[in-house]
């Protein structure tokens, strides 16, 4: 699949912008092939020609991966540090070459998974869409009821990280921009012969909730500006400027669609085109029929940053409007509704098919921002364990964030081996302390883990402290 285009056709390619990749650290990758080596066939060693056996010994080889530490010795590496923390945890460590659980505390207790929940949410929109494919902003023109002019309609298709600029191929936020797609939308009518009278309206029926703040959010949840309302047409996450904070706007898609139409105002005056447009101070939603508007071919396109980039930019800054509204554009790819209640069920499926026991998973959103979502440890340990072993969802574990990195985890871990050895998910809730992910040790073994921190009582420091000390104590075995 290489592009989410809500079934368009006919459309203009005018894509200059280029993946950019991430490596896995040379440690984390090392191991993960010798976690290979260990699961999958073996090739035997070629003998050694007449003439040189003489005098040459070959040299031994091996498909065992690095010896890995016992079950005993993990729990004696954990247990120092969960045990200062406060609240009760809940934690899981397994080891990606044997598939052993070599540590389990409450594994099994359904519990608040904060954030951490964004390894499943980034897994299952991967799977359903594919790590390249992009989505696209489009511009459809039809003819207004009256005839008296030309209506524009902004069809958001999923990209909730649109620029207010120019697109820039450098920047995962930002990379499709709407004075980009005012420009093109301007040269495009232009080319079509379209003359007078232009007005844009918008279409955001990709997404099909009754209401797009998910009724299971408290009013606090997008009153702190961790979400704004999920609409498939948004710039920034959610907010007016770029960046990564709580700036979030009450109504996106309308902002999106004023900063489009006053881009094309100017578009218009710098082509010199014989074109006006018609400024409205709010932006309707089109009455033109969704099917009608599906197969127009559009006038103009954006493209936003591939699917396996947006993922690495929502793990390493915890965007919760991206998580939400990836998995509500990747939903119907599993014929499910996009909706908050399609993306969830999306979401436990695909911890099904990566072979995840969901008994007692319970979600209520993609991005783990509702204290009443229920997920253990040991299914999210396992839901990285099934990461992992899938080829096909590599990008999963190359966007999860590490320290050093600009990151939530960036000022974690400061003290080798640790700094080095570990990459995960953060989890923040007030409750609730959760990291998810996996570690290497110094033997060089990678173990899939998830620890969570409940009951807090605001205690949120401490907690963490206790994660980090217990992770680092098994990096170091």
């Amino acid at each position: 699949m290489g592009q989410v285009d809500t079934g368009r056709a006919g459309r203009r390619d005018r894509r200059t912008e280029r993946r950019r990749s991430r490596s896995l650290p040379a440690v984390l990758l090392a191991a993960l092939a010798a976690v290979l080596v260990a699961c999958g066939p073996v090739t035997a060693p070629t003998a050694p020609s007449s003439a040189s056996a003489s005098s040459t010994t070959a040299a031994p080889t091996s498909s065992s991966p690095p010896a890995g530490p016992t079950a005993a010795e993990v729990a004696a590496a954990v247990e120092p540090g969960l045990e200062t923390s406060p609240g009760t945890v809940s934690a899981e460590f397994r080891d990606l070459a044997t598939g052993e659980v070599l540590y389990a505390r409450d594994a099994d207790e359904p519990v608040a998974p904060a954030s951490s929940l964004k390894v499943l949410a980034s897994a299952a929109v991967v799977s359903a869409l594919g790590p390249e494919t992009t989505l696209q902003t489009t511009v459809v023109a039809q003819p207004t009821a009256d005839g008296a002019a030309t209506e524009l309609v902004l069809v958001g298709g999923g990209d909730v990280l649109l620029g207010t600029g120019a697109s820039d191929a450098k920047h995962v936020s930002g990379r499709a921009g709407l004075r980009t797609l005012a420009e093109r939308t301007v040269a495009g009518l232009v080319e079509d012969g379209v003359t007078g009278q232009v007005v844009v309206s918008t279409d955001l029926r990709l997404f099909t909730d009754r209401t797009a703040l998910n009724p299971r959010w408290t009013s606090d949840i997008p009153e702190s500006g961790n979400i704004a309302p999920v609409q498939p047409l948004a710039t920034y996450g959610g907010r007016e400027v770029p960046g990564t904070g709580e700036d979030r706007i009450a109504a996106p898609a309308q902002f999106a669609a004023l900063t489009f139409q006053a881009a094309l105002d100017d578009a218009v005056a710098a082509a010199g085109a014989d074109l006006e447009v018609g400024l409205r101070d709010t932006i309707p939603a089109t009455e033109v029929p969704r099917a009608t508007v599906l197969a127009a071919a559009p006038v103009a396109a954006v493209e936003s940053a591939p699917v396996g980039e947006q993922v690495a930019y929502l793990l390493a800054h915890s965007e919760n409007q991206v998580a939400e509204a990836l998995a509500h554009t990747a939903a119907p790819a599993a014929e499910l509704p996009a909706t908050h209640e399609g993306a969830t069920q999306l979401l436990t499926a695909t911890a099904e098919d990566l072979g995840v026991d969901t008994a007692g998973m319970a979600l209520v959103d993609s991005s783990g921002l509702s204290p009443d979502n229920r997920v253990s440890a040991g299914q999210l340990a396992g839901v990285v364990a099934g990461v992992a072993r899938t080829p096909s969802l590599g990008t999963v574990l190359e966007g999860l964030p590490r320290p050093g990195e600009d990151s939530t985890l960036g000022d974690r871990f400061p003290d080798a081996p640790a700094r080095q050895a570990v990459a995960a998910k953060t989890g923040t809730l007030d409750q609730t302390v959760s990291l998810t992910g996996t570690v290497t040790t110094t033997s060089g073994r990678v173990l899939a883990f998830s620890v969570i921190c409940s009951d807090l009582q605001w205690k949120l420091e401490p907690a963490r402290a206790a994660v980090d000390e217990a992770v680092s104590a098994v990096a170091g075995l």
